[in-house]
């Protein structure tokens, strides 16, 4: 994450954009070729101590009748690893996951595999490890930095931010890889304003209409609600449906909200995410 004098440069998946100093993240998640891929700040030296944390939670989960899992191997040099069943209602279904010490960071990498295709899983896991670039300047951004394979036809990101200060006032930006254009989600408000009807409440459109943002064209709602017993709220909405089977152009959503007395503040920040938004060039093995 960088610092600018408009903010501070985030970047998730195939995306970056400035969100202002005041907001602070609260969650990410990333998935490529189904498989999540994460990194976490750890203490300097501390990398083991979560490692031992980390298999202390998974030897909790109660483990198959037979087998010998949880199994902790290293998979490759300097890259510690576990095979373990995380749902004994699907002893078939087997996850591995790995850690690599980068500094003052780890990256984590863990994915589903059923019984028998180990081997398989290991492979991609490797390849995945192995492509990890401490850059987000190219790439799959996965959080301290990315990952440098071709685009994937399965890919998920998303970050989650909370005003500092001013409660209430909350930011998601999300991307999927789809088959086919996502025509549907954040494209009308028909039924939320039944439901808000239904409810007793109301629903008011102050903005409905076509807008683009990094070169894609998306389209921006804009809506305020109110509710017997509730605070009034707004919240804003932009989609971009997405280019099927590309990893490249994924769906996109981002979503604001906050109470209705703290619209201007959000509309500062949503300003400010929206017109920065780009789109993280590929690796240049991939690039051209």
């Amino acid at each position: 994450m960088n610092t600018s004098s408009n903010g501070n440069l985030h970047c998730a998946g195939r995306f970056s954009f400035l969100a202002p100093e005041e907001m602070r993240e609260t969650g990410r998640g990333h998935s490529i070729y189904r498989t999540n891929v994460s990194t976490a700040l750890v203490a300097p030296g501390g990398a083991q101590a979560y490692w031992n944390q980390r298999l202390a939670k998974i030897r909790a989960i109660e483990p198959p009748t037979e087998g010998d899992l949880p199994r902790t191997f290293e998979l490759q040099p300097g890259v510690s690893a576990v095979w373990y069943v995380e749902n004994r209602s699907f002893p078939d279904i087997l996850t591995l996951e790995s850690m690599e010490p980068l500094g003052d960071y780890v990256l984590v990498v863990d994915r589903e595999a059923d019984k028998g295709k180990e081997s398989l899983a290991e492979t991609l896991v490797k390849e995945i490890v192995g492509s990890y670039a401490p850059s987000t300047d190219r790439g799959f951004c996965v959080g301290q930095g990315a990952i440098t394979l071709e685009p994937s036809r399965n890919e998920e990101a998303s970050v989650s931010f909370a005003h500092a200060t001013a409660n209430g006032i909350e930011v998601r930006f999300e991307t999927q890889t789809v088959h086919a254009p996502d025509t549907t989600t954040y494209s009308n408000v028909e039924e939320e304003k039944d439901f808000a009807s239904s409810a007793g409440g109301s629903l008011t459109v102050l903005r409905e209409e076509p807008r683009s943002a990094a070169g894609l064209p998306g389209k921006e709602i804009r809506i305020s609600a109110a509710f017997p017993d509730e605070e009034p709220m707004v919240r804003f909405t932009w989609h971009y449906p997405g280019v099927g089977r590309s990893g490249e152009q994924p769906a996109i959503d981002l979503v604001g909200s906050a109470p209705a007395d703290r619209q201007a503040l959000l509309e500062k920040i949503w300003e400010t995410l929206l017109n920065s938004l780009r789109a993280v060039p590929l690796a240049p093995a991939q690039a051209g």
